[in-house]
């Protein structure tokens, strides 16, 4: 490789490092740090798991489940990857390099170069995480077994993303030059879904027997023939990793090394593929748009129109506008659409599966949807940023809209909530349906059926609040969130975050005592006569005290927002 991009890289990551180590004379940084730091070393550090002999565990049966991981990250970027160049260059170095002396493998080896930091450090990470499994192989050997993993993973989600960007960029167009790799994970899913529907009865019915059963289960299922060969290449990535001694790691690194040149290779010859596509795929709409009775280039062919998820009135209330933004900007149509269709046949499933044999896999299913419901309450408004910690960089743009603050932090707020909230009523969905033939749960189904109602009630209200915290944060305290769509990284954001959850939980709990202190009372009076049902007033009455708590810290966040300077959350940011 030139060695100006080795010099560019180095140069890069130690600039990085001194500016965050000046950052650190700041308050916010150092404190976020400290968090970060305890918070590692609390969920990492103190929780590695004990040695693997001491628990029973074969270390085949490791083998398996690491080799399981690795195929389900596999097919999730193949399946749900981002649509973007995922070697896509800065401006800079676009203008810099794409005009010197430089051949397009450097080019590609330079970006590669450049995730090796991030890999690095996730290596190290997680052989500090299974330092204590096992005690039979050097923390040095073990670091570079992941290394050569996590390199390999990336390697193959980058010659996913190619793929998938190069069908949506080219059509049909691009399949002849795709066909191979199209064809290899066609064969890869339609085996996955065969062999899952082959063993899924008998891996269902070991679960209720105990953990060591489905795992019993587990392993003679992946005996199989196409089981084997369909996990034989993701076993050979994770086994250096799943090594218990030297010799064993000796013999298995050689497989590995080769799993990832071959990928590296993948990644080096795809770029001239996908420009020789993309020149075909020119040449072929050139031609297509030439007049044959002139020769000429005919005008423009009109672009299809994409449906609109939402249109905007010309009259109505100002704040909706912004709230029509701010949605639109979160989600896209299509994005919509397929996850309407995947909800809706995933309910369909469960509601099925339920009512199937014992209902174990719909059960599971309705625990992982309920766990990922309480996630997305918990740090969803961190993830969900389409409200003011986007728009207050352009505060002065906001600022000459004829609205009043109020008005403009409501709307601002509301946007990110009614996201949130539909994402988490659409997993509390798909637990009601997954539970939808269990008779022996407790609640049951109506009790059950009156709790999705009062979350219908009062999840808008929640989340209104949870994300009204989050923008009262950027408006009182700039200095202390990121704002704008990028994210920062590093331990010091991980604490920022934790910061900003702990606050928030503080502030949320604090808010809820008057609305649930109402909705207890009303509950309790009648729950003698009503049971569970009483629960419909009680919402209500809750979520009466608690929209007017958020009308009241609107309308003084909104005096806040008309009194803050334009060029506040840059000087800062």
């Amino acid at each position: 490789m030139n060695a100006a991009f080795r010099y560019l890289v180095w140069r890069s990551a130690r600039n990085r490092v001194a500016r965050q180590l000046r950052q650190l004379r700041q308050p916010r940084y150092l404190a976020a740090l400290v968090l970060g730091l305890g918070y590692l070393w609390i969920v990492v550090l103190q929780q590695r798991p004990t040695s693997l002999a001491s628990v029973g565990v074969e270390a085949g049966l490791v083998e398996l489940l690491a080799a399981l991981a690795v195929l389900g990250a596999v097919l999730w970027s193949w399946l749900f990857g981002a649509e973007r160049r995922a070697l896509g260059f800065t401006p800079a170095e676009v203008t810099f390099l794409f005009s010197g002396p430089v051949t397009r493998r450097e080019l590609i080896g330079f970006k590669l170069l450049k995730t090796q930091l991030v890999i690095l450090l996730n290596a190290i990470l997680w052989t500090v995480v299974l330092s204590h499994d096992r005690a039979g192989l050097s923390t040095w050997l073990r670091a570079v077994s992941v290394w050569v993993l996590l390199t390999t993973l990336s390697l193959h989600r980058l010659s996913a993303t190619f793929v998938r960007t190069s069908l949506r960029e080219q059509g049909w167009h691009g399949l002849p030059h795709r066909a191979a790799s199209l064809l290899v994970v066609t064969v890869v899913l339609a085996a996955a879904g065969w062999s899952i529907a082959e063993a899924a009865p008998a891996i269902a019915a070991s679960w209720s027997r105990g953990i060591a059963e489905f795992l019993g289960a587990l392993r003679d299922a992946a005996h199989g023939t196409v089981p084997r060969a369909l996990l034989y290449p993701f076993a050979l990535a994770v086994r250096p990793v799943t090594a218990g001694t030297p010799a064993e790691w000796l013999s298995a690194m050689g497989p590995a090394l080769t799993v990832l040149a071959l990928h590296y290779v993948w990644v080096i010859r795809w770029d001239a593929a996908f420009e020789e596509a993309a020149a075909e795929a020119s040449l072929r709409r050139a031609a297509a748009l030439t007049d044959p009775r002139t020769g000429r280039i005919a005008g423009r062919p009109v672009s299809r129109s994409t449906p609109q998820l939402l249109r905007l009135k010309p009259e109505g209330w100002p704040g909706g506008a912004i709230v029509w933004k701010n949605f639109l900007a979160a989600v896209r149509f299509r994005r919509v659409r397929g996850g309407a269709i995947a909800l809706g046949l995933a309910g369909v499933l469960l509601a099925v599966l339920s009512f199937y044999g014992e209902g174990t896999l719909a059960e599971l299913a309705g625990w992982f949807t309920l766990t990922w419901a309480g996630v997305v309450l918990v740090v969803g408004p961190q993830w969900v940023r389409n409200d003011l910690r986007n728009d207050l960089l352009m505060l002065d743009l906001l600022r000459a809209y004829p609205l009043r603050g109020s008005t403009v932090v409501g709307a601002e707020v509301m946007a990110s909530a009614s996201v949130l909230t539909a994402l988490q009523l659409s997993l509390l969905l798909l637990t009601f349906l997954a539970f939808l033939g269990n008779e022996t749960l407790e609640p049951g189904l109506a009790a059950r059926g009156a709790l999705l109602l009062g979350a219908v009630v009062c999840l808008p209200l929640l989340n209104f609040h949870n994300v009204l915290i989050q923008n009262g944060a950027a408006l009182l305290f700039p200095a202390w969130v990121q704002l704008g769509p990028s994210r920062a990284g590093g331990v010091e954001a991980l604490g920022q975050s934790m910061l900003l959850i702990i606050g928030s939980a503080v502030l949320l709990s604090a808010i809820l005592l008057l609305p649930l202190a109402a909705g207890s009372v009303v509950f309790l009076a009648l729950r003698p006569h009503l049971g569970l049902w009483s629960l419909i007033p009680a919402v209500p009455a809750a979520a009466g005290l608690l929209a007017l708590e958020g009308a009241v810290t609107v309308r003084w966040l909104g005096r806040v927002f008309e009194r803050t300077e334009p060029g506040a959350a840059l000087a800062v940011n």
